[in-house]
């Protein structure tokens, strides 16, 4: 798996804490680069003055720098001249680029590929069975040249990966089983490995589901998974999915779905906006008068929320009878806007998920 990946939310959390903090009478003094988020490949170098440095006094205006004075969080990702701020890619990774200035530091998200690097968007699927998917992947070649890709599955009764065109065909149900994506050009070879799990629920617990955000706020995780066609008061039925990731009984982490009208068969749906001041209110959030998603995370710090912007899709595959309900399979893609970076364009996380979820009724009014 890619060092990459591992960059996690607390980390982007402190980044973007220090460049959009705000300040007024009282405040305390803070360092802002420019970009807070780049990236480089391995063996580039970035001259002085391709991050911009400014500070802020603890009324908020911008005072000289006056010397400043540069750090990398990871050197093997990342090298650069504590004087002179030239940045140097050395591995694949990211690494937090600090710049202190008047005794105060500011920081930015570096991110390292190889000169020739495949990734997959999505390294963990959840299908029903008889379902397909097409595996996103992301393919970065130094200077910008083509790139042959190819798929590879170890035999098995389970799923299988077209070689050539990366559709993903659900067999059996069974175990998470691994498959391949390569990518070659005529001097070099780059690889990442995934896995598909059929799922196949016999009631309505135990659902799943996999979601990315990428952008400024990297998160790869797996998290349960559940769907509910609610009564509103008043109005038609609301169909919601949440993908909830607990600890110790609390949910630290979600993406949440909601659909102006309920689901009672295959297809996809769109997903519109969401805007701050929507998602405070209950009342919309219950009963919407669109659809909408977000995503939210405590253990960043400080928390993280991104609200969806429109042309997003959900895609039910699969709706199939279990006891005392339904079952459902599908995917979603949804660009989260950070609600703390609501008109900034480097605030907007593309997410993307697969999930298999058990799906109920409730007749009760639940809002509204």
């Amino acid at each position: 798996m890619h060092r990459a990946r591992l960059a996690t939310v607390a980390l982007l959390g402190l980044v973007l804490a220090a460049a959009c903090g705000e300040n007024g009478p009282g405040g305390s003094p803070r360092v802002v680069i420019d970009p807070v988020l780049d990236s480089l490949f391995v063996g580039d170098t970035l001259a002085p003055g391709a991050f911009g440095v400014t500070y802020y006094d603890a009324h908020g205006d911008a005072q000289p720098t006056g010397p400043v004075r540069w750090a990398s969080s990871d050197t093997a990702a990342v090298r650069v001249d504590s004087v002179t701020g030239v940045v140097v890619g050395r591995g694949p990774g990211p690494a937090l680029l600090s710049a202190r200035a008047n005794g105060t530091a500011g920081r930015a998200l570096l991110v390292v590929s190889r000169p020739l690097d495949v990734a997959l968007l999505l390294d963990t699927i959840y299908l029903m069975q008889g379902d397909t998917f097409t595996v996103p992947i992301s393919v970065r070649v130094r200077g910008g040249g083509p790139a042959t890709v190819w798929f590879r599955t170890p035999d098995n009764a389970v799923h299988a990966v077209d070689s050539a065109t990366g559709r993903d065909s659900a067999f059996a149900p069974g175990p998470a089983r691994p498959f391949f994506v390569f990518a070659a050009t005529a001097t070099d070879t780059a690889a990442d490995t995934g896995a598909t799990e059929v799922v196949q629920l016999t009631d309505t617990t135990g659902g799943k589901a996999f979601f990315t955000v990428l952008g400024s706020a990297i998160r790869r995780a797996r998290a349960g998974a559940r769907a509910v066609n609610y009564r509103r008061a008043g109005d038609t039925a609301t169909f919601r999915l949440s993908t909830p990731i607990t600890f110790q009984n609390t949910t630290v982490e979600n993406v949440v779905i909601t659909l102006r009208d309920s689901v009672g068969a295959a297809g996809t749906l769109a997903i519109d906006s969401l805007s701050p001041q929507e998602a405070s209110n209950t009342v919309f959030l219950c009963r919407p008068k669109r659809s909408w998603a977000l995503w939210s995370t405590s253990i960043a710090v400080p928390p993280l929320r991104a609200l969806s912007r429109p042309s997003g899709t959900i895609t039910i595959t699969k709706i199939v009878a279990v006891p005392h309900g339904h079952a459902i399979g599908g995917r979603f893609l949804f660009t989260g806007q950070r609600s703390d970076m609501y008109d900034v364009p480097l605030g907007a996380l593309p997410i993307r998920g697969t999930f298999v979820a058990p799906l109920i009724t409730d007749v009760r009014r639940m809002c509204g």
